[in-house]
């Protein structure tokens, strides 16, 4: 598995990990008051401008949302709840027990079960173990509960079945708004998903058919209505620019001769930055001067340059024997490099308190970039006859991680130096951790840098951090992988004895959100 840099050599270097011997997990158990729950609320609110495609109205309270979207609350606390590592693993099981027991063992179908999928999908950590496919169960879940939803169809199906609730999901004879959203969403999150983290999507399928890509290109006002010219609008089109860019370049490369080769890529990159700039020509001002609209849009220059130049490729290695080491143009790694750095510049221009607002796809930004900047320097040291000290001065990718790892350590409620690993890390430490270790192989891999011809010589060894087994503490088998997260009995919380096979103990969330706290007005 391979997301930060390549897979080979990972056999090579893999070194067999004994979990049979770990210590039962015990988590105290908590009560979520609903003080708590509003507060989480409240946190979750301030992030949903980066995934707009699930309103939650702003009159909605705790309470509310119990008795009309329970499964939708629940997805929200786990979300916000994410800066608090016990509690997010509390409620978290909670969300991945009623999952199980209500969708996967009773077949329920209802929007809100999807838009609640969405929205934890949304901010699922990712990037800080891309050894975890989980969350592409989720996604082929969600999609699968579009479809029985009727939500890939233009109409609703009247007859659909009696396991399918319609509350807001079908007004008259037409979808809702919100459902009209969601759909529009779903296809967001796959075409993403599918697009930076692609060494995991085994078996991954997109909810958008082929008719509607087609519609979407052909008529794209009058697919998403009156959201065409909102944000929700304006990050669909952005991200099916991406899609196309994606499928084009992932075309296999017939053995031409390396001036057509280059010309192919010339014009795909110059159509591609005319996209680009019709969507900016087209996009209200106020819109996509929005924070999560700028990361998008600035990331987009990235992939222009960097896709041809076969920078997202996964395994790098792979790409670079296939098309024989080709001859990279020096105008587009210097677009590029400039590319990224407007990325990164844009990105530390940001308060660290708005990294707390990132979707799963902001973050994949983050690790795309800066592979990208890795390999472009590796790539350009090699048709320039760059030295280290060259490197080091054109590329300035080491001063970008250092600024990134520090401003993760601020967000962190991990205290700054420890002895030992932290029993209990977030998002924000580990991510930290990848991103020191990405920085100490990328240092050691400058510094070996020797003016030579590129002809032969590969240019991309370097190990992704996935291979630093210094980093297999903080990949915690029980938070992504444990087989109780999707637990298939729907027996309920587990019992005190369940904890010394490392299951944890929880207050029953699901009982208490759908009791006493519906009753509340």
């Amino acid at each position: 598995m391979d997301v930060f840099g390549d897979e080979e050599g990972a056999q090579a270097l893999e070194e067999p990990t004994d979990l049979g011997n770990r210590e039962p997990i015990v988590v105290e158990k908590r009560k979520v008051t609903l003080k708590q729950a509003e507060e989480l609320l409240l946190a979750y609110r301030a992030k949903a401008s980066f995934f707009p495609f699930v309103k939650v109205a702003p009159e909605a309270t705790v309470p509310s949302l119990s008795r009309t979207s329970p499964f939708l609350l629940l997805a929200i606390l786990t979300s916000a709840s994410i800066q608090d590592p016990l509690l997010h693993h509390q409620i978290d099981y909670e969300f991945k027990r009623v999952l199980s027991s209500k969708v996967l063992l009773q077949g329920e179908r209802s929007l809100d079960f999807l838009q609640g999928l969405l929205v934890y999908i949304a901010w699922y950590p990712v990037h800080v173990n891309p050894r975890d496919t989980t969350s592409f169960t989720y996604m082929n879940l969600a999609i699968s509960l579009l479809t029985d939803l009727g939500l890939d169809k233009e109409a609703p199906n009247t007859k659909a079945g009696a396991i399918v609730t319609s509350t807001d999901l079908v007004e008259g004879d037409h979808f809702t708004v919100a459902a009209r959203r969601t759909y529009l969403g779903c296809y967001y999150m796959s075409s993403a998903a599918d697009a930076f983290f692609p060494t995991m999507k085994t078996g991954f399928r997109k909810p958008n058919n082929r008719q509607y890509r087609d519609l979407l290109d052909m008529d794209s006002e009058g697919l998403m209505g009156e959201e065409f010219s909102t944000e929700i609008g304006s990050t669909v089109k952005l991200q099916r620019i991406c899609e196309l860019m994606g499928d084009i370049n992932a075309l296999p490369r017939p053995a031409v001769d390396s001036r057509m080769e280059a010309l192919n890529d010339e014009v795909n990159t110059q159509m591609f930055l005319g996209k680009l700039q019709e969507w900016q020509n087209s996009t209200p001002e106020d819109v996509k001067n929005q924070v999560p609209i700028l990361l998008s849009a600035t990331f987009m220059e990235v992939v222009v340059y960097g896709q041809p130049l076969g920078f997202f490729r996964m395994p790098y290695r792979d790409f670079l024997r296939d098309t024989g080491y080709r001859p990279m143009n020096i105008a587009h790694l210097m677009s590029c490099l400039n590319a990224c750095k407007k990325y990164f510049d844009y990105l530390l221009s940001l308060p660290e308190s708005m990294y707390l607002q990132f979707t799963s796809i902001h973050w994949g930004y983050i690790v795309h970039a800066t592979v990208a900047m890795s390999r472009l320097t590796f790539a350009m040291a090699a048709k320039l006859g760059w030295s280290a000290e060259t490197a080091r001065s054109q590329v300035p990718l080491v001063m970008y991680l250092d600024c990134l790892c520090y401003r993760f350590q601020l967000l962190s409620s991990v205290p700054i130096r420890t002895a030992e690993p932290p029993k209990h890390s977030d998002v924000y430490h580990v991510f930290q951790m990848i991103l020191g270790s990405v920085k100490k192989s990328y240092e050691k891999r400058v510094s070996k840098l020797v003016p030579e011809p590129p002809i032969g010589n590969s240019f991309a060894t370097g190990h992704c951090p996935m291979m630093d087994y210094s980093l297999n503490v903080y990949f915690d088998p029980l938070v992504s992988m444990d087989a109780s997260s999707f637990d298939l009995s729907g027996s309920g919380t587990p019992s005190v004895e369940s904890t010394a096979s490392s299951v944890p103990l929880y207050h029953d969330l699901w009982a208490t959100m759908t009791g006493s706290w519906a009753d509340e007005i």
